[in-house]
């Protein structure tokens, strides 16, 4: 009986050990937040199509010094360029003379679903910021300008297999409100840097 009774006080030790690891992935990790409407799940076992939210405000710091403010409508991955608005003017900024693009914390944003956050007033993170590095041009999609909804496609060795699991448990009642957006035009890769809400 005492055996018995040693056997089960390690599978509950283990399964707590397990559990535990499983919350910290979810807590401090490189999590995205839920999108209600965009799709969520894995393209394929190691691939993560997620939805971030865009806040309505950017800056757009040029390498030259010099920044101009707007809506981001649009990044060509083709033509390296990224699109803004303000006011009903567009303008197109070639991806080489960002420095990089710091959204407002107090931008209005909108989740998947249509839901407003404000940033920094009544709304406060429910996370940690996290960074996502060498991520290809090309993965990442401004599907919606108008709400600032975009895509970006996460999979190894930019993320690893187990942080996307993560991700995705999280991702399912948050939203990931990017940040801030660095480019590499050499490289044609993007680093963005988000947090969920």
């Amino acid at each position: 009986m005492k055996a018995l009774f040693q056997g089960w006080v390690v599978a509950i030790l283990i399964m707590a050990a397990a559990l535990a690891g499983n919350i910290q992935a979810v807590i401090s990790k490189d999590v995205t937040t839920g999108n209600f409407l965009l799709a969520q799940t894995p393209v394929n076992g190691d691939e993560l199509e997620l939805a971030v939210a865009l806040p309505e405000l950017a800056e757009v710091i040029l390498k030259a010094g010099d920044s101009s403010s707007g809506r981001v409508i649009g990044i060509d991955a083709q033509g390296q360029a990224l699109s803004i608005q303000r006011s009903g003017k567009t303008a197109t900024i070639p991806l080489s003379q960002i420095q990089k693009v710091v959204f407002k914390n107090g931008a209005l944003v909108y989740r998947s679903n249509g839901r407003q956050i404000i940033r920094g007033e009544r709304d406060r993170p429910t996370g940690k910021l996290v960074t996502w590095s060498g991520i290809p041009l090309n993965t990442f999609t401004v599907k919606n300008s108008t709400q600032g909804q975009a895509v970006v496609k996460l999979k190894p060795p930019i993320v690893s297999t187990a942080d996307l699991q993560g991700i995705q448990s999280v991702a399912r009642n948050r939203q990931y409100v990017v940040d801030e957006i660095q480019f590499n035009s050499q490289q044609r890769t993007i680093n963005i840097l988000a947090t969920p809400y």
